[in-house]
């Protein structure tokens, strides 16, 4: 009981230390459930149990799994910590998000802002899931030409909204006015991108965004790559693991003799993974669909062979016969006349045609200008 009441007085960075000065001593990855558990409950001091979504999430009822997985979520929000939501893809990780968010609004009144960074190929679904799950919440779709940006952003500073949806894109393109706001939440979906600490969208993200609470969002397991795990436990905890210095510090020591970088020998780098994989083991949730099938419905598939939209077939054959794309014609030196983009890999933009023409931001833009509206970026 001292010891619980002891680590419930220690901070984020106090914790994950006790975390990683156990798994530096302890080097059995899978000694036994207890020393699981033990891991878990130094960085999971706060506990509160989780029965049921909130009242403001209808028009659908979580699986027990999904319900544990808003527990955890939950719990790392009380304890102040980040975490990696990894459960295999179709158990619904969006799904999950939308409950914590939900569930934060009505129980805690953290009513945001939330930012969530997606994939271009999938914000069109997480407003529909939005809609769907949860119509009240008011959120923001941040994408578009630039005009169309600046509009969202006056209707940003006129409304009050609970949740920014946007793309790795314009968190680079516009963290001049993204990363001024005081972010309740960041949550990153296709998480995995932030395994290289080298990529430019993670060095914007630990440079120019400040947020007291990450969620990564991830369907990809652990990979055994030293420089993959520093860097999710540097977006985990960058107060610990400021730098590759700071991390050779703490895993590369008991190998290095002199004061000089060490290579280690492929022993050494897998008693290293097995000591980061201890670290990350409270900081991450991963289920499996064989761990809670018997929770899933039966999988039904209905295959529906659909024609091209009119739009859809003018520009594909166009793209098919030319190798370019038909623009109309703002581009540099073209003074509205209409034109053509030339294309570099012809195939995967048949591909993006055939999923939506929307897929190209111009001709998006170029429908609604033709047809009189604005894209609908505020919902709720």
């Amino acid at each position: 009981k001292k010891n619980s009441d002891e680590n419930s007085k220690m901070s984020e960075e106090e914790k994950a230390k006790v975390v990683i000065q156990k798994a530096k001593v302890e080097d059995d990855e899978y000694k036994n459930y207890t020393e699981e558990q033990t891991y878990y409950s130094i960085a999971h001091t706060i506990t509160e149990k989780v029965t049921e979504q909130a009242t403001i999430m209808v028009n659908g009822k979580l699986k027990e799994y999904q319900t544990r997985g808003l527990e955890w979520l939950v719990s790392l929000y009380n304890n102040n910590l980040n975490g990696i939501l990894a459960d295999e893809m179709g158990l619904g990780k969006t799904i999950q998000t939308i409950a914590l968010i939900t569930y934060l609004m009505e129980k805690k009144r953290v009513n945001g802002p939330y930012l969530i960074i997606v994939p271009l190929s999938t914000l069109s679904n997480w407003v529909l899931e939005f809609e769907k799950w949860a119509p009240s919440v008011v959120v923001v779709a941040y994408k578009g030409s630039p005009a169309m940006r600046r509009n969202i952003q006056s209707q940003m500073r006129a409304t009050k909204f609970n949740v920014l949806l946007t793309t790795y894109e314009y968190i680079i393109k516009d963290k001049a006015v993204l990363a001024k706001l005081r972010w309740k939440f960041m949550i990153i979906d296709e998480g995995h991108r932030m395994k290289n600490h080298h990529c430019k969208l993670t060095q914007v993200l630990n440079t120019h965004y400040l947020a007291p609470h990450r969620l990564l969002l991830t369907g990809t397991p652990l990979q055994n790559k030293l420089p993959e795990l520093w860097a999710l436990l540097n977006f985990l905890l960058p107060s610990i693991f400021k730098s590759v210095t700071t991390f050779e510090q703490w895993f590369n020591a008991p190998f290095a003799t002199t004061g000089e970088k060490v290579e280690l020998n492929e022993e050494e780098t897998i008693l290293i993974i097995r000591r980061l994989h201890k670290v990350l083991r409270p900081f991450l949730l991963r289920r499996l669909k064989k761990e809670v099938e018997s929770q899933l419905p039966d999988k039904v598939e209905y295959i529906i062979k659909c024609d091209m939209s009119g739009l859809q077939r003018v520009l594909y054959s166009h793209m098919q016969s030319k190798g370019v794309l038909l623009t109309d014609g703002s581009e540099k030196g073209k003074q509205g006349k209409g034109g053509a983009k030339a294309l570099m890999n012809t195939i995967m933009q048949l591909r993006k045609l055939c999923n939506h023409p929307f897929m190209f931001q111009h001709i998006e833009k170029a429908y609604c200008d033709h047809v009189g509206i604005h894209s609908s970026v505020v919902i709720g």
